[in-house]
């Protein structure tokens, strides 16, 4: 492996400090790394030469800045690449990745085993970045449904990080190493993700989601979704490829809303809390509403069973209490009744002869 190596020669001459010492107009930026997040080395400006910059690791990032105003020479450096005598780490390719289109997925299962068996064994840190980039005039709304650092509300071995547009510290809209990682909405058609962790943090994870969206208004290029995307009644438009498709990428959710779920006819989402809600309060509505029609009707005949045997015992009383009362004619009697009164017997009792025949001497 090698370092690199900066020195400036010949002249340096950038506009001095503020009187505070601090180099608000004018400065250059060095940082140690490839990355506008890498670790600042130097921040300068004025007149006096920097030191000579060793890089602790192949690359070294610089940005001049200026704000137009006062102009001044500005500076001159040159580079080298010095081999590392003591180079011990075996060299495993950096870990990024490059991605776009309407939606797609990231997170640490992209990660390879390689990187992950190299930061265990070296002890050196997880570092990896995600490049979206959306169509030309589009942003992006990015997604974490799954979210979950080894070392949370500890920034020093586990975090995530969202740049908009560019990877300085001036354009970090995020930075994620507690417990919850909500969504965001870039500003420009890139944005860089940034994993790291190092030590106790490696073995943390994350999944993400995009959506590239067009945003509407007056101040926008279009005030109305073109054709072929989809309304997400958020002032903001998607793919028509991407409503109904199991993942919400409008911000409320609106094209995952009318959509039938398992080749039912109902546009329900039965993953939704609200939804499962609403049917747990139906199931229980419709269980005592029919545990109530069971017990009305159980009741109901319950009473009207007392009620027929209140009314024949009402009957029957009625009837020997009518039978009772002298000077009042007793109810017409059947036929067989009348016959069996009028046999006159005279109050003997005629046994039956032998063979069931009765003597030709009998009394009727």
């Amino acid at each position: 492996g090698y370092f690199v190596r900066v020195d400036f020669r010949d002249f340096f001459r950038i506009e001095p400090p503020s009187n505070e010492g601090r180099c608000d107009y004018d400065y250059l930026e060095i940082r140690d790394g490839d990355q506008g997040y890498s670790p600042l080395l130097h921040k300068v400006c004025g007149s006096d030469f920097p030191p000579i910059i060793t890089s602790s690791g192949r690359s070294l990032w610089l940005r001049f800045a200026s704000d137009g105003t006062i102009e001044y020479n500005g500076f001159k450096a040159v580079y080298d690449y010095i081999p590392n005598p003591l180079e011990t780490l075996p060299f495993i390719p950096k870990c990024e990745f490059e991605i776009g289109g309407a939606m797609d997925y990231l997170g640490t299962a992209n990660i390879s085993a390689d990187q992950l068996d190299h930061a265990v064994k070296w002890q050196t840190p997880v570092d990896c970045t995600w490049i979206i980039r959306a169509e030309e005039g589009k942003k992006i709304y990015i997604q974490f449904p799954h979210y979950e650092l080894k070392e949370p509300n500890d920034c020093n071995f586990n975090f995530i990080q969202i740049f908009d547009e560019k990877t300085d510290i001036e354009h970090r809209k995020r930075n994620f190493c507690g417990s919850v990682a909500e969504s965001y909405q870039s500003e420009t058609d890139v944005l860089y993700i940034r994993y790291y962790a190092d030590e106790r943090g490696i073995g943390s994870e994350f999944e993400a989601v995009f959506t590239a969206l067009r945003k509407l208004g007056s101040n926008e290029p279009e005030s109305t979704c073109p054709e072929g995307e989809y309304d997400c009644d958020d002032a903001t438009c998607i793919s028509n490829d991407l409503v109904c498709n199991s993942v919400r990428n409008c911000k409320f959710g609106w094209d995952e809303e009318s959509c039938a779920v398992g080749g039912s006819s109902i546009p329900l989402d039965f993953s939704k809390a609200h939804v499962i809600i609403i049917l747990i309060l139906l199931i229980l509505i419709m269980t005592g509403m029919c545990a109530g029609m069971i017990y009305n009707l159980v009741r109901k005949l319950s009473e009207d069973k007392e009620d027929i045997l209140a009314s024949r015992d009402k009957s029957l009383a009625s009837l020997a209490s009518i039978e009772s009362v002298p000077g009042v004619p007793s109810p017409a009697k059947s036929r067989a009744s009348r016959v069996t009164e009028n046999t006159d017997c005279n109050g003997c009792y005629v046994p039956p002869p032998p063979g069931g025949l009765f003597p030709f001497g009998s009394k009727f």
